[in-house]
C-alpha cells in the first residue's frame, strides 16, 4: 500500500484520500515510536548485535525483494556498492547497533528515543563544519545549543555511577549512535549510492545487517544464545522491528514524503519520542521525571527550530529525498 519505487512528487490531481494519509501517519508514529520499546524487550534475553543484525538484514531482503517485484533498478555498480557499504556502517552499526547495545546496558527505551531524536542537531553541526557545507543561521545555532543542553540534562543522571543503577557506557553509546547516524545521513546526502531511494535503502539494510551480524559473531554473542531465551515476547519484539518498524514504517515514510511537504512528515520527530516515553512507562514502568520532561521539551523545541528554519529561514530544512535522515 505504501512502498514506492520512486520518490518523485505526484502529479496534480493524484492527492491520496485522507484515510490513507491517516493510516500512513499512524504506521510511522507508532512504528518509530514503539521500536525502542521493542528493542528493550528483545535485548532482555538476546545479545544486541545479533538481534539487531537479524531484523535489519531480513528487512533489507524484503525491501530488495519488493524492488525486484516492482522491477526497480538494483544494480548500482562498484562505486555505488562501496558507498552503500560505508553509509550502512554509520547508519546501522552506529545508528541501530549502538542503540540496541545502549538499551542492553540498561538505558530506558524512552530515554533512548529522545537522545536519538537529537540526530538533526548533529547533522547541522557536522554540515556547518564541512568545508563546503551549509552554514547555520542564528536561529539554528540557538536550536543546537538548546538541544545540546536538553541532552546534557537527560544524560547527567545516567553518567553518575550512583544514580539509577549507573549505566554510563549505555548512555555514551546512545550519544555516539546519534552522532554516527548523522555522519551516515550526510554521507548519503552528498554521496548517494544511486538516485533511487528504494535501491539505496535496500542495499544499506543488507550491508548493515551483515555488519551487525558479523560484529555479533566475532564478539562471541552466538555462544550466549539459548533456545529458552527465545520467548514469545522476544519473538513479538523481533517481528515488530522487522515488519512494522523496518519495513512498514519505512515504506509509509517514503510514501508520505512523495505526497506531502517534508516539514509535515517530520512531525515524526516530535510524536515518536513521546510515544516511546509513554510506552516505556506503561509497559516497563520506566520513570518519567521532571528532568526528563524538561529535557524532552528542550530537545524537541530545538529540533523543531532546525527542521523549520534550517534553510534560509524557510520550512524546508529537509528535502523529500532525505529519507535516511528520517529512517530511525
Amino acid at each position: 500500500m505504501f512502498i514506492s519505487s520512486s520518490s518523485e512528487l505526484p502529479k496534480q490531481g493524484e492527492f491520496p484520500p485522507v484515510w490513507k494519509l491517516v493510516c500512513a501517519f499512524l504506521v510511522v508514529y507508532f512504528g518509530y515510536g514503539l521500536n525502542f520499546l521493542a528493542v528493550k524487550v528483545g535485548v532482555e534475553t538476546m545479545p544486541p548485535f545479533l538481534f539487531a543484525g537479524a531484523h535489519v538484514f531480513l528487512a533489507g531482503a524484503v525491501i530488495m525483494g519488493w524492488a525486484l517485484f516492482c522491477k526497480a533498478p538494483l544494480a548500482i555498480g562498484g562505486r555505488g556498492l562501496l558507498r552503500a557499504a560505508v553509509s550502512s556502517f554509520f547508519l546501522f552499526v552506529g545508528g541501530v547497533g549502538l542503540v540496541t547495545l545502549g538499551e542492553k546496558l540498561g538505558i530506558g527505551s524512552g530515554m533512548a528515543a529522545v537522545i536519538k531524536a537529537s540526530v538533526p542537531l548533529w547533522v547541522v553541526v557536522l554540515e556547518a563544519l564541512r568545508p563546503a557545507g551549509e552554514k547555520a543561521n542564528f536561529r539554528v545555532v540557538c536550536g543546537v545549543l538548546l538541544g545540546a543542553a536538553g541532552v546534557a540534562i537527560m544524560l547527567y543522571p545516567e553518567l553518575h555511577f550512583s544514580s539509577c543503577g549507573g549505566h554510563p557506557l549505555g548512555a555514551l553509546s546512545l550519544v555516539c549512535s546519534a552522532f554516527l547516524f548523522a555522519v551516515g545521513t550526510l554521507f548519503v546526502r552528498h554521496a548517494p549510492p544511486s538516485e533511487s531511494v528504494l535501491c539505496n535503502v535496500a542495499w544499506q539494510m543488507v550491508f548493515g545487517g551483515c555488519f551487525l551480524l558479523a560484529i555479533g559473531l566475532v564478539s562471541g554473542e552466538a555462544s550466549v544464545v539459548r533456545v529458552e531465551d527465545v520467548t514469545p515476547h522476544v519473538i513479538g519484539a523481533f517481528l515488530f522491528l522487522w515488519l512494522i518498524h523496518s519495513v512498514a514504517a519505512f515504506s509509509a515514510m517514503n510514501w508520505l514524503l512523495s505526497h506531502l511537504p517534508a516539514p509535515v512528515v517530520t512531525t515524526k520527530f516530535f510524536v515518536s519520542p513521546l510515544i516511546a516515553m509513554v510506552a516505556g512507562k506503561l509497559v516497563l514502568g520506566e520513570a518519567i521525571t521532571v528532568s526528563k520532561v524538561v529535557s524532552v521539551a528542550m530537545i524537541l523545541l530545538a529540533v523543531a527550530g532546525i527542521l523549520w528554519f534550517g534553510k534560509k529561514g524557510k520550512a524546508e530544512a529537509l528535502r523529500p529525498d532525505d529519507l535516511d535522515e528520517l529512517e530511525d
